[in-house]
């Protein structure tokens, strides 16, 4: 396997994106399995309109739309007609979804807590220092 930059920043990424969703599903959340778990980092708590959802996630109205179908069966999230735009739909957390941004919130805090006891607070300061400047 290559040993180059981008190949092991992208397995640290794919490990890591691992890691949340078993965890996710360990604590109950089992959709974080599958594609519909990704929803839900794009909904904030106050909702949004479906069109902008669409438009966050980068993917198809189809494509959305079944994960939205998935969740919605799930008792995740709900939609309603959005009151600024009677034609629009937006997207709502139901309590269980509100329950799982609340997990998501711990989960990634105990991740990285890992990851300081991995790298040591000063490691992972200098590693986050470096990741926002590449990002920048």
């Amino acid at each position: 396997m290559a040993d180059d930059l981008l190949t092991r920043l992208t397995s640290v990424a794919t490990d890591a994106r691992r890691d949340f969703r078993q965890q996710m599903a360990a604590e109950g959340f089992a959709w974080h399995l599958n594609a519909s778990g990704e929803v839900l980092s794009h909904i904030p708590p106050e909702g949004i309109s479906q069109s902008a959802l669409t438009q966050s996630m980068g993917l198809s109205k189809q494509a959305v739309q079944q994960l939205l179908d998935q969740l919605e069966g799930s008792g995740v999230i709900h939609r309603q007609t959005d009151a600024t735009d009677r034609r629009a739909r937006r997207i709502v957390l139901t309590d269980l979804g509100l329950r799982d941004l609340a997990a998501q919130k711990q989960v990634r805090r105990q991740l990285e807590e890992m990851a300081r006891d991995r790298l040591g607070k000063k490691l992972l300061g200098k590693f986050e220092k470096a990741l926002k400047r590449l990002a920048d």
